[in-house]
């Protein structure tokens, strides 16, 4: 049976649109499933449209398959194989050459035959890399949304940018414990060198409900705090036939509450003004911004 036909519409998702790598080096092409679910079963494509053949790596049968590979790519790509169960189905190309620039499709058929998010790929000339700041610059109040349910839990996904040099960014609980990641810390450069990070983490309802991420350079800090209403997670499913319910209703309330996060009316720190004082020489030394959501002193979503 049709993963879609069981579990309802599951979007295949490419967080950034552009991918920047230096010739030489090695890149990722991020591509996900939301919400999260098992992709080991199935066929994943990573596809060149300019390209004859066309494919730039495939997975299939619970394998990679070089059959139909395009011969450029023999040997320099793979999947995190350990991730797929968790619904990363990112590429990574090692040995980037100038060539490789260009439009990348990631497309898995036996879940969505008509999504096929692109990702495009720059590549500089390791000659002439990219400028790099010269000094420190702090980055923006990390940005907060919900990214999907797995299991009975939800899936947080926390994101600044305008950072140099590269911070480390880490999610917590009410009680100060660090929250085990889902994956690792996926990083972004702009053509001026500055840092964006992102992390996912999947949480479970607690008495409080209470999380907080952390991005963290020398002595600057950012943080922002969320607190989730309870009826947002996951209702238990009792049978095989209720399950594709649960899913579906799941991820639709999770990306309502998420663009909600996303769009907080408290103060924050910008990535302009992180720039402006990058510029300018000026720096600050918060311990903790963390900020209101939608207007309510407490933080809490409504």
């Amino acid at each position: 049976m049709d993963i879609i036909s069981r579990y309802g519409q599951v979007q295949v998702v490419a967080p950034m649109s552009r991918v920047h790598a230096v010739a030489g080096g090695d890149v990722i092409l991020p591509c996900f499933l939301k919400p999260t679910m098992n992709a080991a079963s199935h066929t994943v494509e990573w596809l060149r449209p300019d390209l004859k053949p066309k494919e730039a790596h495939c997975y299939r049968d619970h394998r990679d398959s070089e059959e139909d590979q395009n011969p450029s790519y023999k040997r320099r790509t793979s999947l995190f194989k350990e991730e797929l169960k968790n619904g990363n189905v990112s590429l990574k190309l090692t040995g980037v050459t100038l060539s490789d620039a260009g439009n990348y499709t990631c497309f898995i058929p036996t879940m969505s035959r008509t999504q096929r998010p692109v990702v495009q790929l720059l590549v500089d000339d390791k000659k002439h890399p990219p400028r790099q700041p010269t000094q420190l610059s702090p980055g923006s109040l990390p940005v907060l949304s919900i990214e999907g349910t797995k299991g009975s839990g939800l899936v947080l996904r926390c994101e600044s940018e305008g950072w140099y040099p590269e911070p480390e960014l880490e999610w917590f609980d009410n009680n100060g414990a660090i929250l085990p990641a889902t994956g690792p810390t996926e990083t972004e450069t702009d053509t001026e060198g500055f840092y964006t990070v992102r992390r996912n983490v999947t949480i479970q309802q607690t008495d409080n409900n209470w999380f907080t991420c952390r991005v963290q350079q020398q002595n600057i800090t950012r943080t922002k705090q969320i607190r989730i209403p309870d009826d947002v997670f996951p209702k238990s499913c009792q049978s095989y036939w209720t399950a594709g319910l649960c899913l579906a209703v799941g991820a639709a309330v999770g990306a309502a509450v998420g663009a909600a996060v996303a769009a907080p009316m408290g103060h924050v720190v910008g990535y302009r003004r992180a720039k402006r004082q990058w510029a300018t020489g000026e720096t600050e030394n918060h311990e903790n911004l963390s900020v209101p959501l939608k207007g309510n002193p407490s933080g809490e979503l409504n």
